[in-house]
């Protein structure tokens, strides 16, 4: 006999979407007290409770450009050491300038090109560059720090080791930072880096 009841939702969903509303009110509770990324980390919310991924601001042939959207060359974005020197870079908008959001923020950083280990996606690196997100992956907090060679996020101390894709070393972060695949295309003012494909993984709270 049929029925005219609609089935009801699966409770599994219901509750994986319950989990992800908290992480993120988790993670803007948290970035509230130290004053990073408590607006942006809302920004995936959608009108039904569910988190909605917000669009890629980085995707191929997209330019690496400084805060004030100038291009970066591989010849003077980081002079190259042995030792951990990151400068924060950003999406160039269409047309010209800088992305300059939170989510969007990157941390660059130059070695010698035979200092990468896996699990460093060895391809998305170029001329001793490489590049993660700087938006901690435990509660969204910028990654400001440094402690010899690893990134050190100031809050609650996750560390993360940028010669091995940016993996945790210590602290609380559940997973790396996600590295952003880069090459060069060649500009008046030499070789200009850009990225070659999205993150290679989720930004933010996991």
């Amino acid at each position: 006999m049929s029925s005219d009841t609609p089935p009801e939702e699966p409770h599994e969903e219901i509750e994986i979407e319950r989990r992800q509303v908290a992480k993120v009110l988790a993670a803007v509770s948290g970035a509230g007290a130290v004053g990073a990324f408590s607006v942006s980390a809302l920004a995936g919310l959608g009108e039904s409770g569910k988190i909605e991924p917000p669009e890629p601001l980085f995707v191929e042939g997209v330019r690496l450009v400084d805060a004030d959207g100038n291009p970066l060359t591989t010849a003077d974005a980081i002079p190259q050491t042995e030792t951990l020197e990151p400068t924060t870079v950003y999406p160039e908008k269409e047309g010209g300038g800088a992305i300059t959001e939170d989510r969007a923020a990157v941390l660059l950083v130059r070695f010698p090109e035979d200092s990468y280990q896996e699990p460093t996606n060895l391809d998305g690196t170029v001329s001793g560059y490489a590049a993660y997100s700087k938006v901690c992956t435990h509660l969204g907090c910028a990654v400001n720090g440094t402690e010899g060679n690893q990134f050190y996020c100031q809050c609650h101390g996750s560390q993360f080791d940028p010669l091995q894709g940016a993996k945790v070393t210590g602290g609380p972060a559940p997973s790396p930072l996600p590295q952003l695949p880069i090459g060069v295309e060649d500009g008046q003012d030499g070789q200009l880096l850009l990225a070659t494909g999205p993150f290679e993984g989720p930004v933010g709270p996991q």
